[in-house]
């Protein structure tokens, strides 16, 4: 198939712009034209009627008495007029008695055959005729002595003038037409790029937003319905832009629901830095240096993704968001971004469920020499969570004494335990699937007291234990 031939607006425009104004002109000067040349027409035909009038009342008494060089002067007279073929006087017998032309004296007037009677008034005959290749007019009118037709005048009138006129006015009306087209291209040029190229940054704004650049503005600087919208690609771009940030910080690593609600109000306080309380889990794998060192490189990259999917998962069931990876340590959050008040409870149960799908993990990944074990920490308190990142790259987190505690505890945590400070182990005591354990207490960089410690074990677990010992 063809492809269709592009034609800029601007281009349309101009044509558009140039073919009307060309009509308009064309109108005008055919309808000036028509006007002129029957104005033209009505003057030469008065003047011939008074011309033929004028003969005939000053010829009767040469004509009786068969002056000749008077009658002669006459029609000289009105053949002075360039307007005028020729000039006669003609007796009752049809002789011409005076002609503009002497040699024709004395003959007989035989008149044009093809003429047309245009109209005839008070005695005035008007005909039309061509001769020679050009319009001519034929005024004959009677003379008169004493109410008795003696002879008749002849006066015969060229259009050519009246064509050399028309000629001349369809030139002038030419190069008005041209001088009026240039001046109408001109500013129909001006008026289409005052249009086109506001609708050409209006698409190279939008080809931007949709190659993702949702910082780029366009500002024309309009007040009318162009201007309108470049403000509303404007606040499209600013609301994709702070999508945008919300699916970078949070797109994969919370639920829809949550991002749902964070786009509905991405201007709301979570974007700023405040206090809040929240909870905080870390995830850390057990002896991770020494397995990467003595696996394959592929075999270490599929561990990770798979213990990364799987805590990732069980963080955003449970209602948390993943806030960052260190290396092989998780770290995710609950209560910070959506108010919950059992955030404690949720994180201590998304830990249980991790270490309770570690062994299905460990079953699919048979090329590893050692099973993963992860330890666990969790600590609940008041963070400073906020926006925070260079203008290349935000993230959504949290900081604060308490988040050190987390990270403190997930140090001391062995393989397979999950240890939770007094804070938390406040909150879900009284828990009925869950038992914790008193392991001591530690001291914690920053904190003058030390902190006391409890393991998280499951009720399964306990029931074991229990088992074991009888």
């Amino acid at each position: 198939m063809f492809k269709r031939l592009r034609i800029p607006i601007f281009a349309k425009f101009s044509l558009l712009a140039t073919l009307a104004i060309f009509a308009i002109v064309a109108t005008i000067s055919t309808s000036i034209l028509k006007r002129q040349r029957i104005q033209f027409t009505d003057q030469l035909i008065k003047f011939g009627a008074t011309m033929s009038r004028y003969a005939a009342r000053n010829s009767p008494e040469d004509l009786l008495e068969e002056a000749e060089l008077s009658l002669y002067q006459l029609v000289s007279d009105i053949a002075k007029n360039e307007e005028v073929v020729f000039a006669l006087v003609v007796n009752s017998n049809g002789i011409i008695q005076a002609h503009s032309d002497i040699n024709k004296v004395g003959t007989r007037h035989v008149g044009p055959p093809d003429s047309q009677l245009l109209s005839e008034k008070d005695g005035l005959q008007l005909r039309s005729f061509r001769a020679t290749g050009e319009n001519l007019l034929l005024f004959s009118i009677p003379v008169l002595y004493q109410g008795l037709k003696i002879g008749e005048v002849h006066l015969c009138l060229t259009q050519r003038y009246i064509e050399a006129s028309i000629v001349k006015a369809k030139v002038f009306i030419l190069l008005m037409t041209l001088a009026i087209t240039v001046i109408g291209i001109a500013m129909s040029m001006v008026l289409s790029f005052y249009f086109s190229r506001p609708i050409q940054r209006l698409g190279v704004a939008v080809e931007e937003v949709g190659k993702g650049n949702f910082a780029y503005r366009v500002n024309l600087g309009r007040n009318d319905e162009l201007g309108d919208l470049g403000k509303a690609i404007n606040r499209m771009a600013e609301d994709l832009r702070l999508k945008d940030r919300i699916q970078t910080s949070f797109g994969r690593y919370v639920t829809p629901e949550i991002v749902e609600r964070i786009l509905a109000s991405p201007d709301d306080e979570w974007m700023k830095g405040t206090r809040l309380e929240a909870t905080i889990v870390f995830v850390d794998i057990r002896g991770f240096t020494t397995m990467a060192e003595n696996s394959d490189p592929d075999a270490v990259v599929d561990l990770l993704n798979s213990y990364f999917t799987l805590v990732t998962d069980v963080i955003i069931q449970h209602g948390g968001y993943l806030d960052k990876f260190v290396g092989d340590t998780v770290m995710g959050v609950f209560g910070a971004l959506i108010p919950d008040p059992s955030h404690v409870e949720s994180a201590v149960q998304a830990a249980v469920e991790v270490r309770q799908h570690l062994p299905k993990l460990n079953q699919k990944l048979p090329t590893m020499a050692d099973s993963i074990q992860v330890g666990i920490g969790i600590n609940t308190g008041e963070v400073v969570a906020g926006n925070l990142g260079s203008s290349k790259r935000m993230e959504y987190t949290v900081i604060g004494d308490n988040v050190n505690v987390a990270s403190r505890l997930t140090d001391l945590a062995g393989p397979d335990e999950i240890l939770i400070s007094e804070q938390a182990f406040m909150k879900v005591a009284g828990h009925p699937s869950l038992t914790f354990q008193l392991r001591g207490e530690t001291e914690v960089k920053g904190r003058k007291e030390p902190v006391k410690i409890y393991e998280v074990v499951d009720q399964k677990e306990e029931r074991e234990q229990t088992a074991e010992e009888h």
